[in-house]
C-alpha cells in the first residue's frame, strides 16, 4: 500500500494504467502525497470502515460528552447541540453547547474510537462559571 508511482502532472489529467489498482495508487506533487487512486472494491472498503465510526452513534457521543459535561447537574441553563461528525485527523464526534439563548459556549469532541470525551475538569470548570455568570447577568438584567 505504500507503494507510490512517479506519474507526469499535464496540464488538466492524471494518467495510469487500471491494470496497477490492485492496490491504492498515491498521487504526488512535488513530492507530496495529493490525491489517491484506487479500485472501486477497496473505496466500497473504505465507505464501510468511515460507515462503522460514524455508527459509533451521535446519540452515544451525545450521552457520553453530557454525563462529562453536566455530571450529576439537574437544570443547568445549557444545552447540548446535534454531533457533527469529524472524520479528520482524527475520527470524533464535535458536540455544541449553548446557552438557551443559542450563544455557543463550547464544542466538546467525542473520540468516535474509544467514546473517549476529550474535555478536563478545568475546562468543564470553566464551561459552567460562564454559564452561571451568564444566568447571573440575565437574572441581573429583568
Amino acid at each position: 500500500m505504500n507503494d507510490s508511482k512517479q506519474i507526469q502532472e499535464p496540464r488538466m489529467s492524471y494518467t495510469t494504467s487500471v491494470l496497477d489498482l490492485d492496490k491504492p495508487v498515491i498521487l504526488e506533487r512535488d513530492g507530496q502525497p495529493v490525491a489517491v487512486l484506487m479500485s472501486i472494491q477497496e473505496y466500497e472498503r473504505y465507505q464501510t470502515l468511515v460507515e462503522q465510526y460514524q455508527k459509533l452513534s451521535a446519540l452515544d457521543a451525545r450521552r457520553a460528552a453530557d454525563r462529562v459535561v453536566f455530571g450529576d447537574l439537574v437544570g443547568c441553563a445549557l444545552s447540548s447541540g446535534e454531533p457533527i461528525w469529524s472524520p479528520t485527523p482524527e475520527p470524533r464526534w464535535r458536540i455544541p453547547y449553548r446557552l438557551f439563548d443559542g450563544t455557543l459556549l463550547a464544542v466538546v469532541e467525542v473520540d468516535a474510537r474509544t467514546q473517549a470525551v476529550l474535555l478536563t475538569e478545568d475546562e468543564r470548570m470553566t464551561l459552567l462559571e460562564q454559564v452561571e455568570r451568564s444566568v447571573t447577568a440575565q437574572d441581573a438584567s429583568v
